[in-house]
């Protein structure tokens, strides 16, 4: 009785912290703006997104696909993201971070609406590289606006607020999304986040504010670009490679673990449940992350969280009912914490200094294709194998990305 009575007063304790961080760093803010400009954008078009994307796979299967298929549909997403990332940081240079926000935004809407006006495969396809490519656009925008109208240390209480809000819609989306499908029907599932996309779309069309169109060439930034991988080569394939399996990995858990559930018996209300239960665990010790990345430095992060994400993945064919998933999907967001904000930590570490632009979208082009790559690998596997061995194979993946960066990437400390 007094163990249970601990236990649950521990369960408390961190959900209250949990609930005291959202509130420190949303809630109380000393730049009310950033309510209308960053904030409940962001809150609003990752709703979005974060109901949505666990539930695409399902979607496609309920149209016909194979689970392969079903698995490169969950996947496109990120082949559309990797196909704007090169032009996309050219594009915000070219014609400033509202505009193309905007065109980002109203890219999102349109492919929520296509996927509710045509229920097809082909065009659930079409819908799924463009919601990619509107990510990428909005993604690279919003971070070059923070970056010119936020500086020095609000720029880094700024990003905390919409580490806040990206936490709370990846609690908060798949519930939502898992309750509206199944209890409603994918048709309003796409209906709700048309509706937020267009929310999120509104608000930077009436608050953001446009700024100055840079007049320094774009060229500067690849000639920076180009300095910096002949200097340093060695140690950003080494960094790539690892953070390349890291990525490998992590998608395949967005993928993976909600199809897995609709292929032993679970509802989507329940593959909701099973994706809440991760994103819970993810956002309540994401400060792991900084205390190891300080202690230890960028390496030994990336390592911890790949380990346990192929751990986690590599454990789905062993899981038969809604526990084993629960705990695989708290597994995998311990493990994803332990990684908060390493892909950015590591490329902003290895970009240049000065116009470090061209480096970044670089930089997102190939781990975009890395994100792409493993869920189409593990589609083909699934076709050509069967689906108990793709698990496996993205673990393997991510093995060598921790092999490649452990013995070739200089670790970094601050």
């Amino acid at each position: 009785m007094f163990v249970d009575s601990c236990q649950k007063n521990r369960r408390l304790s961190l959900y209250q912290q949990v609930f005291k961080n959202i509130y420190t760093h949303i809630i109380m803010s000393k730049h009310p703006s950033l309510w209308y400009t960053v904030i409940l954008p962001t809150l609003f078009f990752q709703l979005a997104l974060s109901m949505g994307a666990p539930f695409i796979p399902l979607y496609a299967r309920e149209l016909g696909s194979s689970l392969g298929l079903a698995t490169l549909m969950g996947a496109g997403v990120f082949f559309g993201q990797a196909l704007l990332d090169l032009p996309g940081g050219w594009l915000v240079h070219r014609y400033g971070e509202k505009t193309i926000m905007v065109l980002g935004g109203l890219i999102l809407l349109f492919s929520a609406l296509l996927r509710l006006l045509f229920p097809l495969i082909l065009s659930l396809g079409l819908s799924i590289l463009l919601t990619g490519a509107g990510t990428s656009l909005l993604w690279l925008a919003r971070m070059s606006w923070l970056k010119h109208e936020i500086r020095g240390v609000e720029r880094g209480q700024a990003m905390s607020k919409v580490g806040g809000a990206l936490r709370i819609a990846n609690i908060a989306g798949p519930l939502m999304g898992g309750f509206i499908a199944e209890h409603a029907s994918y048709l309003s599932l796409f209906a709700a986040q048309g509706t937020l996309f267009l929310c999120s779309t509104a608000f930077m069309i009436w608050k953001v504010q446009p700024t100055p169109v840079p007049q320094v060439s774009y060229r500067l930034s690849i000639e920076k670009t180009h300095q910096v991988w002949q200097k340093n080569w060695r140690n950003i394939l080494a960094a790539g490679a690892g953070i390349a399996g890291l990525t490998v990995l992590r998608t395949s858990r967005e993928i993976l673990i909600p199809l897995w559930g609709k292929e032993v018996g679970l509802g989507e209300a329940l593959v909701g449940i099973v994706i809440f239960s991760g994103a819970l665990v993810d956002a309540s010790f994401f400060w792991l992350s900084g205390l190891v990345m300080t202690r230890w430095g960028r390496k030994p992060a990336a390592i911890m969280c790949t380990v346990g994400l192929g751990l986690a993945i590599g454990l789905l064919p062993l899981a038969t009912g809604f526990v084993g998933l629960v705990a695989l999907s708290c597994l995998a967001g311990l493990s994803n914490a332990l990684g908060a904000g390493i892909n950015l930590t590591i490329s902003g570490d290895l970009a240049p200094r000065q116009h470090p632009a061209a480096f970044l979208s670089l930089w997102r082009f190939f781990m975009g294709f890395a994100a792409f790559g493993g869920p189409a690998l593990a589609a083909t596997t699934i076709r050509l194998v069967g689906e108990s061995a793709a698990p496996p194979l993205m673990t393997f993946l991510g093995a060598i990305g921790v092999v490649v960066m452990g013995y070739g990437m200089r670790n970094h400390n601050k």
